[in-house]
């Protein structure tokens, strides 16, 4: 059955500090989320043992080395480390088929 989720007033929870989170749909280790990136922050060193993919809503900033902004699709491999860092706020939408292992 379809499924409407709003985001508007959606709850957003801490994941470290300048970070937050909304799921949209979760099940098990998958799922699909957004995720805000204040000026400065960063997310743990982490991978994916099933992959990844980033569609980038809003703001500019790094995979790693890589520059991203709004308007970018990035999948990550599986196994692949990386940390996002924000140059600017950063509103990503996150689709995992599997579980985050976070490195550091």
């Amino acid at each position: 059955m379809m499924q409407l989720i709003s985001t508007d007033g959606a709850a957003w929870r801490p994941v470290r500090e300048g970070v937050t989170l909304t799921p949209l749909r979760m099940d098990g280790g998958a799922g699909t989320f957004l995720m805000r990136y204040e000026p400065g922050s960063r997310s743990p060193a982490h991978t994916h043992p099933d992959g990844e993919e980033i569609y980038v809503v809003s703001g500019r900033g790094r995979l790693n080395d890589l520059p991203v902004k709004a308007g970018d699709f990035i999948y990550t491999p599986p196994g692949e480390a990386h940390v996002l860092y924000a140059e600017t706020e950063v509103l990503i939408h996150v689709t995992l088929p599997g579980p985050v292992v976070v490195t550091e």
